[in-house]
């Protein structure tokens, strides 16, 4: 599990934003008393509109999710739909799902394993990569905000868990 509300965390997590492609959206992560805060504004200028945190690879991960059949986020939304992406490592795509939050309302999320869909660097389709999330190859994970959500957004993560 990867406990959010520990303030060492944030030291772990990076933003990568569009700008790397020429958009215009900004964020931070900063560790709060309840977890860790993505927060920013997307902007659709400059053909823009997303923004992520990403935790540095840890092996530790995976070996820890083997037989996951679920990834749980408890978290505090803004009414806006994130995206969770697990990384695997060594290969050149990733597994992605969605979840919708309510806007000030501490929920968990459910997400199943067999929800997650293989994409590639862009978040396009990867039809090479394995049909199904193997948790035990699992060594990143990544927040996104993206499907043109204009605007400001922010998301409190209190706690990232793969189960079995």
């Amino acid at each position: 599990m990867i406990d959010l509300r520990d303030p060492t965390e944030a030291g772990r997590w990076m933003t990568i934003n569009d700008p790397v492609m020429g958009g215009l959206s900004d964020s931070n992560v900063t560790a709060t008393a309840d977890g860790l805060t993505f927060a920013g504004t997307v902007s659709l200028d400059n053909n823009g509109g997303f923004a992520s945190a990403r935790r540095e690879p840890d092996p530790v991960l995976g070996a820890a999710a083997a037989g996951a059949s679920t990834v749980r986020v408890d978290a505090t939304g803004d009414g806006k739909t994130y995206v969770v992406q697990l990384r695997t490592a060594g290969d050149p795509w990733a597994y992605i799902q969605r979840f919708a939050t309510q806007a000030g309302v501490s929920a968990t999320y459910d997400l199943p394993v067999e929800g997650f869909e293989p994409v590639d660097l862009f978040l396009e389709p990867a039809p090479d990569a394995p049909a199904q999330l193997d948790p035990s190859t699992v060594d990143q994970v990544t927040i996104y905000i993206l499907d043109k959500q204009d605007g400001p957004f922010s998301i409190t993560l209190e706690a990232i868990e793969l189960r079995r």
